[in-house]
């Protein structure tokens, strides 16, 4: 066990002799918290070192991936998609979406999850401007397929 998850377990359990709880009913709570916190911690940590994002981008790049998860094999359009980015990009201050290498990362994850093959992805119509957009993005969408 971590030393977060340690510290959490020792206040959750000084919380619960003080407060008077049934220990059974807090015990249910503390250990759904401990698990909680613990794979929190290992995911984003290796999560972030894999894929050389810093943290705070994780929760964006998984934006982007049910975005591009719940538009996969629909009809929009390729400028609708980009705007759609940005605006989800904008919700994280990110004011440039094509040059973060997170929104990549989220749309191969999508992409992946949608069931939609790596040799596939440039026939995806919404995804024109997006591979447009960067030069890299190719490879940078399929390296997204890992995560």
């Amino acid at each position: 066990m971590n030393q977060r998850a340690s510290r959490l377990t020792l206040y959750l359990v000084a919380t619960v002799l003080f407060s008077g709880c049934s220990f059974s009913d807090s015990s249910v709570s503390i250990s759904g918290s401990i698990e909680s916190s613990s794979e929190s911690a290992s995911s984003s940590s290796a999560s972030s070192s894999k894929e050389g994002l810093s943290k705070d981008k994780l929760p964006y790049r998984d934006d982007v991936a049910n975005l591009t998860y719940s538009i996969a094999g629909s009809s929009m359009s390729a400028t609708d998609f980009p705007n759609a980015l940005a605006r989800t990009a904008s919700q994280f201050k990110i004011s440039d979406w094509a040059r973060e290498k997170a929104t990549y990362y989220g749309i191969g994850k999508g992409l992946k999850r949608a069931g939609v093959a790596k040799e596939n992805i440039g026939s995806q119509p919404f995804l024109a401007n997006v591979l447009a957009a960067n030069k890299d993005a190719l490879r940078l969408i399929q390296e997204g397929y890992k995560y």
